[in-house]
C-alpha cells in the first residue's frame, strides 16, 4: 500500500507542477472547473498512473468482501441517481445563467414533490453531483453543471440509464 501511495503522491505533484507551469486550472468539484482536466500528452502518463494506483489502492483498502459489498453498492445508486436527475431533468432546473435555485424552485420546474426532489438531490449529492451550501439551496458542481450544459453528456447518461442499465439486469435471461 505504501509504494501505490507513493506512486499517486509523485505522479499527483507531477500533475499539478504541470497545471502550475501552464497555468492552468486545478480539479475542483466547483461548478466552475473545466470539464476536463487539460493535460498533454507529456503527463498523460502520470495521470494513467494516478487512476490505476489509486483503484488498486481502493480496492485493497476494502477488502474481498469491501470490494464484492461496497463497490456494487455503490454502482447501484451512482446510476440511481443520475437515472433520476436524466429522467426528471434536475439538473437543468436551475434559473438561466445561475449555478444555485432551492429545492421549492426544482419541485416547482419538474412537478414532483419537493421532499422527493430533496430525497433524490441529497442522494446524488452524496457522489458529488450537486451541493448544498446552505439548507434549502441546491449548488451545482463540476458534475452536475455538466449534465445542465452538455446536452452530449445528457443523452449518454439517458441512454445508459433508460437503455443499457435496465438491459443489463437482463443479460442472464
Amino acid at each position: 500500500m505504501i509504494e501505490l501511495a507513493s506512486i499517486i503522491g509523485k505522479h499527483a505533484d507531477a500533475i499539478n507542477a504541470h497545471l502550475t507551469a501552464e497555468k492552468l486550472p486545478t480539479p475542483s468539484f466547483d461548478a466552475d472547473c473545466p470539464p476536463d482536466l487539460l493535460l498533454d500528452q507529456s503527463i498523460a502518463a502520470s495521470r494513467q498512473l494516478v487512476l490505476e494506483a489509486t483503484d488498486e489502492l481502493h480496492a485493497l483498502v476494502l477488502g474481498p468482501a469491501g470490494i464484492l459489498t461496497n463497490d456494487s453498492r455503490h454502482y447501484y445508486n451512482f446510476w440511481s441517481s443520475l437515472h433520476a436527475i436524466y429522467r426528471f431533468g434536475l439538473s437543468t432546473c436551475f434559473p438561466e445563467g445561475e449555478d444555485e435555485t432551492t429545492f421549492a424552485n426544482i419541485s416547482a420546474v419538474t412537478g414532483l414533490a419537493e421532499s422527493h426532489v430533496q430525497r433524490l438531490l441529497r442522494h446524488a449529492m452524496t457522489f458529488r453531483i450537486f451541493q448544498e451550501p446552505r439548507r434549502g439551496i441546491v449548488r451545482h458542481t463540476a458534475a452536475s453543471k455538466m449534465l445542465a450544459k452538455n446536452h452530449r453528456m445528457r443523452q449518454w447518461i439517458g441512454m445508459t440509464a433508460e437503455d443499457f442499465w435496465p438491459a443489463a439486469t437482463k443479460v442472464l435471461d
